[in-house]
């Protein structure tokens, strides 16, 4: 589920923005100050930015964005490294597309991500993303991707993780079909 961040997020959410393997792809281990300043900082929903949750127990297994950084609406998601491969980006990312598409008024939507993360580059082209450009960006070749929000959402069965995807970094996990 899509929640807003609650303060018992904490400890997940710093290990989120601070593990190895989920880093890998957003610019690299977290220095100690980042850390020390990611403990001290209130949780709170800013606008655009919520929890993604797992239904059974509402711990926190990543985080989901949409947000103006770059002066247009972005999409931007992140898993705890047990939780990818399973679907749940493909799931969180279609559930907030259906919502941008109804509430918000903006044309477009886009999506940053490392090249050498073919994960995301596959999940993003499935949701109907293509690329704008390239660009360099925390010391890696990045993709800045695109889609109209006035297009049609795939159907969720057509972002299904399967096995002719990438496998998770250093996961061996059994795939929907």
């Amino acid at each position: 589920m899509i929640r807003e961040p609650l303060d018992a997020d904490r400890q997940a959410m710093i290990r989120l923005l601070t593990d190895p393997v989920t880093r890998e792809y957003l610019g690299g281990a977290v220095d100690y100050a980042s850390r020390q300043a990611l403990e001290l900082s209130p949780l709170g929903l800013t606008w655009g930015r919520w929890t993604l949750a797992s239904v059974e127990d509402d711990e926190m297994i990543g985080s989901i964005s949409l947000q103006y950084d770059r002066g247009e609406l972005e999409l931007s998601y992140a898993l705890l490294p047990e939780h990818t491969g399973q679907g749940y980006a493909a799931e969180s990312c279609l559930a907030l597309l259906r919502w941008a598409q109804d509430e918000l008024e903006d044309d477009r939507v886009i999506a940053v991500t490392q090249t050498r993360n073919k994960r995301s580059v596959t999940l993003l082209r499935k949701l109907g993303f293509s690329v704008r450009k390239g660009l360099e960006e925390f010391g890696g070749q990045q993709l800045l991707m695109e889609r109209s929000l006035s297009e049609p959402l795939p159907d969720p069965m057509q972002v299904v993780q399967t096995s002719a995807d990438p496998p998770p970094p250093g996961h061996s996990h059994s795939y929907r079909r």
